[in-house]
């Protein structure tokens, strides 16, 4: 059950709503233990947000072959699915709702290897959201090609990398290309494409066959 709420007061990490419709008998019927919390700071999506939004469905329905309002609305009915959120309208949604958008869009894109006119490091609306995505699908964070691991950490001559724990060192997907680029000018290459390097834990280190423990 999905319901809007007004905040009354909030101090610290207490805060009190007053839900808009009544749910006291849902409430004493399901007996509910936690509630998700999304908060609306009352900043509508920008036009920057939109442009993103559109020029990637745009790509998704020349490579689909489908139009691109209909994919519109078959992707974001897919999204508020998968989200557990009511529909929305690109003219008027909030600016965290259309950032998860783009993010969903980014990853359907990895995940189906969508080709894009563009880069979808000029699309993104979350950089680090954006770079741990790269790093989940092997896709270089610069052209999308399919990406190595590079290591920002340096492991360190002489040691193993089959052996090391990967988890907690900082790492970004690049193509062999740009990966052969790192090792010679890093630091002018994270600046010129404003990238860097991501936190592995524990599922990432599972999708890349990386060692954990």
């Amino acid at each position: 059950m999905i319901v809007t709420a007004k905040i009354l007061q909030g101090e610290g990490k207490k805060l009190v709503v007053l839900p808009d419709k009544d749910i006291s008998r849902y409430l004493a019927q399901k007996r509910p233990s936690w509630v998700e919390i999304r908060l609306n700071d009352g900043r509508t999506i920008s036009a920057d947000q939109r442009k993103k939004i559109f020029a990637i469905i745009r790509d998704i329905a020349i490579w689909s072959g489908d139009d691109p309002e209909s994919i519109r609305q078959l992707l974001t009915w897919d999204f508020c699915g998968r989200s557990g959120r009511e529909w929305f309208s690109l003219s008027d949604t909030d600016m965290t709702t259309a950032k998860n958008f783009i993010n969903y869009l980014i990853e359907f894109c990895f995940h189906w290897s969508v080709p894009t006119k563009d880069s979808l490091l000029n699309q993104t609306d979350d950089i680090s959201k954006y770079l741990y995505l790269c790093l989940a699908n092997r896709r270089c964070a610069i052209c999308n090609k399919p990406a190595e691991v590079h290591h920002v950490d340096r492991i360190g001559m002489g040691r193993d990398r089959e052996q090391i724990v990967h988890v907690g060192l900082n790492a970004v997907a690049l193509c062999r290309a740009h990966h052969d680029e790192a090792h010679c000018r890093e630091k002018d290459l994270f600046e010129d494409y404003h990238i860097y390097g991501i936190k592995l834990d524990k599922y990432l280190c599972d999708r890349l066959n990386l060692r954990t423990e």
